[in-house]
This record gives C-alpha cells, structure tokens and sequence, in this order.
C-alpha cells in the first residue's frame, strides 16, 4: 500500500492549514477557484492518462505522456484552465507532502521517479480531487456582478 492510498483526504494539521489559505485558491488570472473546479480538473487529467495508458513506467520524461502534460492537455481540451491548473499543482504538491513527510514535493519529479506507476498517478489525482473539494471553497459569488454594499 502506498503512502497516498494511507492518507486519503484526512490531512495533517500543518498541510490542511496550507489548503484552510485563501490565497491557495487564487490563480494566475486572479480569481478563485472552487474546490470542484480544481477537482473536475484533476479527474479529466487522470481520465487521460488511464484512456491512453500513460505509465510513467512505459514513457520517460520526455514522452509528454505524464503527468505534467495531462494537467496541461486537460486545461488545453477546456476541462479547465490556467487558475485550476496552478491550484491543482498547489493541491498535488501538499498531497504528496502529507503522503511523504517531505517539507517540499515536486509533483514532476514525484511522477518521474523510477518506481513509479500509473496506478500511483491515477491514485496521487483521485486523493487530491477529494482534497480539493473538502479543503477548497465552494460556489463563489461572481464579485463583478455585485453592487457594493449588495449581497446575493
């Protein structure tokens, strides 16, 4: 048994307070994303890797069969977008921190290591999906269409 399929959604306290961050949640563009988004996101991109067999250990780092391409694929396809893609490398980065007990992960590098296999990727994105839809906001009001001093 791995140390992702260990963990599930159940986060140490230091790396749910990482997530608990309102700016974990922000993107590039700067709007917020919702913890189904970034979810969504992450599922389309293990739904590729699964659909096309990317095995990190059939394909090296060079392949663009991992899963750095799949996020980026995934946002390219509409399945998501640069905000949900830098939340969900955000979300990955702590799974695997809680996962490994290392103070930093890189997910690359994580997907890249020799022992690793698809089932490990496909596991990593399943467990960071529940995370993100319990740890992220939910449904947010559209702030430009709200007149100030008005709530909906």
């Amino acid at each position: 048994m791995t140390a992702i399929a260990i963990i599930g959604t159940a986060l140490p306290d230091q790396h749910a307070r990482r997530l608990a961050r309102t700016e974990t949640w922000f993107g590039p563009s700067g709007m917020q994303v919702t913890g189904d988004a970034v979810a969504a996101h992450l599922q389309a991109a293990a739904a590729l890797m699964q659909r096309e067999s990317w095995d990190p250990q059939l394909y090296g780092r060079g392949s663009k069969r991992n899963l750095y391409y799949a996020l980026r694929n995934t946002s390219d396809d509409g399945m998501g977008d640069d905000d949900t893609l830098r939340v969900a490398e955000a979300v990955l980065g702590t799974v695997l921190c809680a996962a490994t007990g290392a103070p930093f992960v890189d997910y690359e590098a994580w997907g890249h290591h020799a022992t690793r296999t698809l089932d490990d990727v496909l596991r990593l994105c399943q467990v960071a999906a529940a995370v993100a839809r319990e740890h992220g906001p939910g449904p947010l009001v559209d702030r430009l269409q709200v007149e100030p001093g008005q709530t909906r």
